[in-house]
């Protein structure tokens, strides 16, 4: 039994030293030069000990097949370490698994869950995603106001996508969807003082103004 719990002293200290040693900023000067075994010994020890920006960078090792076998599944265990850490990034990455069904069965609504939690901590990325899901009724409910309201703040980081989006939805909707959507903004502004403002609503409104107006608009 000595013995026995002695090894097992060994085996932790030996992690521990191995996770001590290691280091992020390394594996991703590996990531930079492809030197994918480096990058694979850095994160490893670090992913293991719980750090989530090693887990995610491990999880990309997985899923590209960059230094170890490819595996969607096992990049799938690594993002959703970090994505329950309430990393946006893991959380953005574990999305895309689910709506595209790599290492985990495809569920459409699951992928949606968790790119809302990436946007709702700002990920502009995430956040252009969700709006899409919206406008298309694609794992969620239709909604022309959530797309409207998601893409609208991926688009005020400077995301070309969804502000190209944005735009071409705007034409398909009322003034009243419009203006539901901009006071969804501006509350979401209050509640996130350090995000970026909402975009201008006064001019939002009136194309949706103009363009209700047009001829050639049906009721």
């Amino acid at each position: 039994m000595k013995g026995r719990c002695a090894l097992l002293g060994s085996v932790a200290l030996a992690a521990a030293l191995a996770a001590a040693g290691a280091d992020l900023e390394r594996g991703l000067a590996a990531v930079e030069r492809r030197d994918w075994s480096t990058a694979l010994a850095e994160f490893q020890p670090l992913a293991e000990r719980g750090d989530p920006a090693a887990q995610v960078n491990l999880g990309n090792l997985y899923m590209k097949g960059y230094g170890v076998p490819q595996s969607y599944a096992t990049a799938f265990r690594w993002y959703l370490k970090a994505a329950e850490q309430g990393v946006a990034v893991g959380q953005d990455k574990l999305g895309l698994m689910f709506y595209y069904g790599l290492g985990v069965r495809e569920d459409r609504r699951e992928a949606a869950r968790w790119f809302r939690a990436a946007a709702e901590q700002g990920d502009a990325g995430a956040q252009a995603i969700l709006g899409s899901l919206y406008a298309a009724g694609d794992g969620v409910d239709k909604d022309k106001i959530q797309a409207f309201f998601w893409y609208s703040l991926a688009a005020d980081q400077g995301h070309r996508g969804a502000l190209d989006s944005k735009t071409a939805l705007i034409e398909t909707m009322s003034p009243g969807e419009v203006g539901e959507a901009l006071d969804r903004l501006a509350a979401w502004a209050k509640r996130h003082p350090r995000a970026v403002p909402p975009p201008d609503s006064s001019e939002s409104r009136r194309r949706a103004r103009d363009r209700d107006r047009s001829p050639g608009r049906t009721p």
